[in-house]
């Protein structure tokens, strides 16, 4: 079974339509996709997504809903991951009006108690992080205490690689000493960019796995050793070029580390 997949947010221009998912959906299977990660839009049913990936072969890895709408949406989220076999949901980041330390306490208790309303379906949240979780607060950063509050049991957290070392963490350091919390691991590059005006400046650029300056090798190793059931290959932002062509760089690049 393969263990790479793609975030659809990468295709977000190329999916506005049911006509563009089928499109979409049928180049990625092309280039070798066998998993999507892939959140339910308005202008389509749960059931056509599932048709239009079969038809290529593709199960969708997850599913997704808004952490505040999910007790409102409980019968939705049941009914998807029957629909599509998986037992994993993906929830939006803490609220910005709330980042404090109270405020990443209050929301892991929310997630705790949301935690416990899934458990009936055995189904887990996983919380992507971006960067602004690993603001210091004296002594703990944002995801200190977010990890410290939640539940192991229900509560898992997929981490991404740019965003790790953009938070200032060694990614194969973090992946590990919290290996018990990760099923799912994002995987992007975190690429230097072009020098701005000022000497200090030092831009960032989102780039395909194996392109940039993270030290792969050791990110693999790290996620094998816990043996991580999906890289989910994602890039926010292509900066012009083709995303079918940025995404299949990533995909060889991982089948070259040995991931298939």
């Amino acid at each position: 079974m393969s263990r790479i997949s793609l975030q659809m947010y990468t295709m977000r221009e190329f999916t506005k339509t049911k006509e563009d998912l089928k499109n979409t959906v049928e180049k990625l299977s092309k280039i070798g996709f066998k998993n999507l990660q892939y959140s339910v839009p308005d202008f389509i049913s749960a059931r056509e997504v599932k048709e239009i990936f079969d038809d290529y072969g593709i199960k969708n890895d997850s599913i997704f809903c808004p952490a505040l709408k999910i007790e409102e949406k409980i019968n939705d989220i049941f009914e998807q991951s029957e629909i599509f076999g998986t037992k994993y949901l993906r929830v939006d980041s803490i609220p910005r009006d709330i980042v404090s330390p109270a405020g990443f306490k209050m929301y892991a208790h929310y997630l705790n108690e949301l935690g416990e309303l899934l458990a009936p379906m055995e189904i887990k949240i996983l919380y992507h992080f971006h960067s602004f979780e690993f603001i210091t607060f004296e002594k703990e950063t944002g995801m200190d205490i977010f990890l410290k509050e939640t539940n192991p049991e229900t509560v898992y957290i997929q981490p991404d690689t740019y965003w790790l070392i953009a938070g200032g963490n060694n990614p194969p350091d973090y992946l590990l000493k919290h290996k018990d919390r990760i099923h799912y691991v994002h995987v992007k590059d975190y690429a230097i960019g072009i020098r701005e005006q000022l000497l200090e400046s030092t831009p960032s650029r989102f780039a395909a796995v194996g392109t940039g300056n993270l030290d792969w090798k050791k990110i693999i190793e790290a996620c094998e050793s816990f043996h991580n059931e999906m890289y989910v290959i994602e890039q926010d932002n292509c900066y012009g070029k083709d995303p079918f062509e940025c995404v299949a760089t990533s995909f060889k690049n991982l089948n070259k580390f040995g991931i298939y």
